[in-house]
């Protein structure tokens, strides 16, 4: 039974699991699993993804699946007890005194929820601090907890690359050198490298994307003690009047009929997708095949040689980015893996698999890719996308020699920095898969 690891493809905790079994050399296969799947929420404990499946059984919460894969390393757990004791010691660092903080102030300029400026700068100072502890110590040892590189380092990395890219600016970051030298140094990886690619840092840190106004809430709150006293009056006044009516002792007993009626099982919608004629093509297994042939000219061979053209199309995708976007890197990186892993139907990656970038140069970037999916038309999953309308859909015709080579481009050309599509350099890359 090969070793399993069940969680969302390309989230960063994710990501550093992945990292830590290259680096273990241990063989895990990535079975891209949504934490709203129904059988995510009855097979695993929690409903928690990811979730490491083995001959012994499962094992959930990513530092202890690191664990579990560093004791089949040679030194990524330490050598000695004390060794393991001290990487131990900064996973837990990572997690209580960094992780907490550094989630709640992102989440705060990602506009995910409003934004708290007390609580934000709260936050902020609780990472600076612990950031300058890691940076002491980081003075002493070439790594987090010793001389060699173990699972601590590539915890604490995923967690300070976050950091960096969205709440520290250049000023902030320059004062930490021994962090940002160590930083260099995990981010350059090949390993961290083919999961996390190459980290963006921005010039000057994100403002928080929403300003909230603690005055109203205070305002709101000295309020409610009027608003109360206002409608207590009413109630006392209509409390006799409610008994004294029949009608009103009638609608309860109506009422549990309407719900009943709105509780009554509602049968699931197909996928239409689901629904098309059976093919010749599996998707997974070509997938596995793509990430297991390093020769990338090879894997576009066997692409074209066993594909079902009936059942399965590919598409040339771009955005047509409005003139305020494609100004900075950072800002269109983010923007891509916006639409692409929060605002695409992310079980649409059970029918499909693209290569997708960011490309060009600074201040015309572009957002486009090559897409392979089910069917034969652009499907519900990007119909239903918010910026549908905004984005360009060309179906590749494969007898086509242009737009067959440009296809090819777009799925081979991978190096960043370096290759080049359409005389536009590949700035940013990411797989949905």
């Amino acid at each position: 039974m090969s070793i399993k690891l069940h969680s969302p493809s390309g989230q960063t905790r994710t990501n550093k699991i992945l990292v830590a079994a290259k680096l273990a050399h241990l063989q895990l296969e990535l079975v891209d699993t949504q934490s709203n799947d129904k059988n995510t929420q009855t097979q695993f404990p929690f409903g928690k993804l990811p979730v490491l499946e083995t001959k012994e059984g499962n094992l959930f919460e990513s530092n202890a699946i690191l664990r579990y894969i560093a004791r089949h390393s040679q030194g990524l757990y330490g050598k000695t007890p004390y060794q393991q004791g001290l990487v131990d010691q900064w996973l837990d660092v990572t997690i209580n005194e960094l992780e907490t903080d550094v989630i709640t102030a992102a989440i705060q300029v990602l506009g995910q929820i409003p934004a708290i400026p007390s609580q934000f700068k709260t936050s902020l100072a609780q990472i600076t601090y612990a950031l300058t502890i890691v940076d002491t110590q980081l003075g002493k040892t070439k790594f987090i907890s010793g001389d060699s590189l173990t699972i601590a380092d590539i915890a604490l990395a995923q967690v300070v690359t976050f950091a960096f890219t969205l709440l520290f600016g250049e000023a902030e970051r320059s004062k930490f050198q021994h962090l940002l030298k160590w930083l260099n140094e995990v981010n350059s990886l090949p390993e961290w490298r083919a999961e996390f690619g190459r980290p963006r840092f921005p010039k000057t840190a994100f403002a928080l994307n929403e300003v909230a106004q603690e005055k109203e809430k205070k305002e709101k709150k000295q309020e409610q003690p009027k608003q109360n006293e206002q409608h207590e009056k009413p109630k006392q006044k209509e409390q006799p009047k409610q008994k004294e009516q029949p009608k009103q002792t009638e609608q309860p007993k109506q009422q549990p009929k309407q719900e009943e009626e709105d509780d009554a099982p509602k049968k699931k919608e197909a996928n239409p997708l689901d629904l098309l004629p059976p093919s010749t093509f599996n998707i997974d297994d070509y997938k596995r095949i793509f990430f297991a042939e390093k020769d990338i000219q090879k894997n576009i061979d066997t692409l074209f040689a066993t594909i079902d053209l009936n059942g399965w199309s590919l598409w040339l995708v771009r955005y047509n980015k409005s003139e305020n976007e494609g100004k900075q890197l950072i800002l269109t990186n983010n923007l891509m893996k916006g639409f692409i892993n929060q605002r695409l139907d992310q079980n649409f990656r059970k029918y499909a698999f693209a290569i997708h970038g960011v490309y060009g140069d600074e201040p015309n970037l572009q957002l486009r890719g090559a897409w392979l999916w089910r069917g034969t038309e652009v499907p519900k999953e990007w119909k239903d996308h918010v910026a549908y309308d905004y984005h360009q859909f060309i179906k590749v015709d494969v007898n086509n020699a242009a737009q067959k080579q440009l296809f090819v481009d777009y799925w081979i050309k991978q190096e960043e920095d370096v290759s080049e599509v359409e005389g536009l350099k590949a700035r940013s890359l990411m797989y949905f898969r």
